[in-house]
């Protein structure tokens, strides 16, 4: 997938196609994982795939294709004869070890497709610093559209992880998972899909960070830490989904349930020398349902979208020769989306108009103790909203031109009550949110696309309280409960260009976006502690990117030549220690990527990263520089048919804002030995040169640098053998 021209797959696994993320990813035309395709792309063969399909502007309801429009992409896998009908995989296990401990790694891989069904099965587990648990990632449309409704870690448990260097580098894990999904598709049309996974995953963690908090006119805070850490995570995920797709009708039910169990121990060095301790398990229980019914050219959808959360966190902090600070939170939510769309077409015209009504009812009560200092310790709050819409959206095609024009009108109601102080507060609130999509192929090679919106919506319940909130040993968050807006304007447009005979593929996408908040974000620093809330006072951000990419198949060197280049430029303020500390953070990245098979006996694979940031106070005379680069260089030999050798060299440059320069080089070896079409042996040779710590330096949003010196595995020797079936 990473070799073809207008396809993306980002770090994460996420796939996008001419810069827009798909929509579907099918397996022979079945959607079988959902938006959880990281499975497939991780486990599914390249030697079992015949061929790629890309649908432009897919649209996965068949009862919709000619009457709503779609801006993305879908992706199906066609496999070959051979691997269909019957059960494939792979049993692949080995050992290895490193200069202070044993490696080993486990794999279990079990597939079946056909028309009528199809399963694929995985059980993995590691020591080596190969991260399984990505799998476990959605990328469903749904789950990233309602993921902001979830409940707020209040309590900072999950690990950071390195700025560049891949994850894989710097993870000293201890993994077991296991994934089962299947679908099973009835003579009546009814898909029946289920799933099942399991990770147990550890990881231990050193690190050293400086963190610099800059002041309009003051000196810098600097914080110093030195944290060793271990993280534990269990996590249980389970669901069902049933499934129609016709062309007259659609149904859609995905049951889903999700619990994860969060701990993590940790002893900090440096200006606050601690031990800590955090704790959260997190249960979910999520419903979608989509129905959708035509009648000639008329339809009406009904879609709901629920979930149940329970969210309760602890953090206990032992600082020398005090007593404990504890900090216990208990959340729950409630959250229901409910809508009904009534469709008509009427010539090139296709008018829908949707009515729903959404709910959430919030509880939290927080408790910190051992702080005798914070007057407001305790917090005992409840939200309640609902919201009121209706939506005309408007969808006209005439030839190569297509639009909609979406007009949304909200409206909110909110009741807020505060225990400890016996406070009652309710808000409404009308706004309208207007959005237009315009798409025109000038050709069957150049397309644009325009977007413009602008919006209004209330801040999420998440400050709804009043005290204070220990989020970790060294930082409090303070609640702000007031009923305000946010609002937005936004604007993007994108060209593409497509040559697919001749593997030409362009995207240029320039967009622009101003958010205004009725409150501007205010940091104090108070005996050691950073204490995070807002004050009263419009606050606008305004944000404005332009990214290109181009990709070209090459006959002449059997290859490919890939370029990303990206611009953003992003203003904004705060208000540290009762000073303004308006601040903007411009950056450029350029990505240039080479794929080619120079030779029957030799692959090459090439790509470079270069990023420059500049971060810069007003009425500030200097600004803050950071430059990062890297590289990473592959050569393949394969001086026999069934023998690869593989050496992977990276090197990484860093220029940090105290002008300090730092080289750090790595190199990996691989030889591969394919004994028969079923038996394979491979010995992997990683960080030849034995680099112990990798540096960085990196802006957050609120104007400050954060530089971090992270352990990395060391130099360690794996064997593997492999089994195909």
């Amino acid at each position: 997938l990473k070799k073809l021209p207008g396809v993306r797959v980002e770090e994460n696994g996420q796939i996008s196609y001419q810069g827009t993320a798909i929509n579907k990813f099918y397996i022979e035309g079945m959607d079988l994982l959902g938006g959880k395709y990281n499975i497939a792309t991780n486990n599914i063969s390249n030697d079992d795939v015949g061929s790629v399909e890309i649908m432009e502007n897919h649209q996965p309801i068949k009862a919709l294709n000619g009457l709503s429009i779609s801006e993305q992409a879908a992706i199906n896998l066609r496999l070959k004869e051979k691997a269909k009908q019957k059960w494939i995989g792979s049993l692949k296990g080995g050992g290895g070890f490193t200069p202070s401990s044993g490696l080993w790694a486990v794999e279990m891989i079990a597939m079946h497709f056909n028309k009528n069904f199809q399963s694929l099965n995985t059980y993995k587990t590691n020591n080596t610093g190969q991260d399984v648990t990505k799998e476990f990632k959605s990328f469903d449309l749904n789950e990233r559209r309602y993921g902001s409704e979830k409940l707020t870690d209040y309590i900072h448990i999950s690990s950071l992880y390195p700025h560049e260097l891949n994850r894989e580098r710097e993870l000293f894990n201890t993994t077991h998972q296991v994934t089962s999904n299947n679908l099973s598709r009835l003579k009546s049309g009814l898909n029946i899909t289920t799933h099942i996974g399991w990770i147990d995953h550890k990881e231990q963690a050193d690190k050293q960070t400086i963190t610099q908090y800059y002041q309009a006119d003051a000196d810098t805070i600097t914080v110093r830490e030195h944290e060793s850490s271990l993280y534990k995570k269990q996590t249980l995920a389970a669901g069902i989904t049933l499934d129609i797709n016709e062309e007259q009708y659609n149904m859609t039910n995905r049951l889903m349930t999700d619990f994860t169990w969060k701990h993590k121990d940790e002893a900090v060095n440096g200006n606050l020398p601690n031990i800590q301790n955090s704790y959260s398990p997190d249960k979910q229980l999520v419903n979608d349902l989509y129905l959708l019914k035509k009648f000639g050219k008329k339809f009406i959808i009904f879609s709901s979208y629920s979930f149940l959360q329970d969210n309760p966190q602890k953090l206990s902090v032992l600082y020398t020769k005090e007593s404990p600070k504890v900090q216990r939170i208990e959340q729950r939510k409630l959250f229901s989306d409910n809508k009904v769309d009534y469709g008509i077409v009427a010539g090139k015209l296709v008018i829908n108009t949707t009515v729903g009504f959404s709910l959430l009812s919030r509880n939290m009560r927080s408790r910190l103790t051992g702080m005798e200092q914070v007057d407001k310790a305790e917090n005992y709050s409840h939200v309640n909203s609902t919201r009121l819409y209706l939506i005309s959206k408007l969808e006209y095609s005439l030839g190569k031109l297509k639009s909609y024009l979406s007009l949304p009108v909200y409206f909110y109601t909110s009741r807020y009550s505060e225990k400890t102080t016996a406070s009652k507060e309710k808000y409404t609130k009308l706004s309208l949110n207007p959005r237009l999509y315009v798409t025109y192929p000038f050709s069957s090679r150049w397309q644009m696309d325009i977007t413009g919106s602008v919006s209004s919506s209330p801040r999420g319940e998440s400050l709804f309280y009043t005290g204070y909130i220990m989020n970790s040993y060294r930082t409090m968050s303070e609640g702000y409960p007031v009923y305000k807006q946010n609002r937005r304007q936004m604007i993007e447009g994108n060209l593409s260009y497509k040559q697919a005979m001749e593997e030409l593929f362009g995207n240029l996408s320039v967009r622009y976006s101003r958010s205004t908040t009725p409150y501007t974000p205010y940091q104090q620093f108070q005996e050691g502690y950073l204490i995070s809330s807002y004050q009263e006072g419009e606050n606008n951000r305004n944000q404005f990117s332009v990214s290109a990419s181009l990709s070209k198949g090459i006959s002449w060197i059997k290859g490919y030549i890939f370029l990303d280049v990206a611009y953003s430029d992003s203003r904004s303020l705060l208000v540290r220690n009762d000073l303004k500390v308006p601040n903007t953070q411009r950056t450029w990245h350029i990505v240039p990527r080479l794929e080619t098979d120079l030779f029957r006996w030799l692959t090459m694979k090439y790509k470079l990263n270069y990023a420059y940031s500049i971060l810069a106070l007003e009425d500030e005379e200097t600004a803050t520089r950071n430059i990062s680069l890297n590289q990473q260089l592959s050569l393949r030999f394969s001086p026999f048919a069934k023998v690869s050798m593989e050496l992977v060299a990276e090197h990484y440059h860093n220029e940090s804002p105290t002008d300090r320069t730092r080289d750090f080089f790595l190199a990996d070896f691989i030889l591969s030995h394919k004994i028969s079409s079923k038996w394979e042996i491979e010995v992997l040779a990683k960080n030849l040169m034995n680099e112990q710590r990798y540096v960085y330096t990196s802006f957050t949003d609120e104007a400050s640098t954060v530089s971090r010196s992270y352990d990395i595995r060391p130099r360690n020797l794996m064997m593997t053998i492999k089994y195909s079936y």
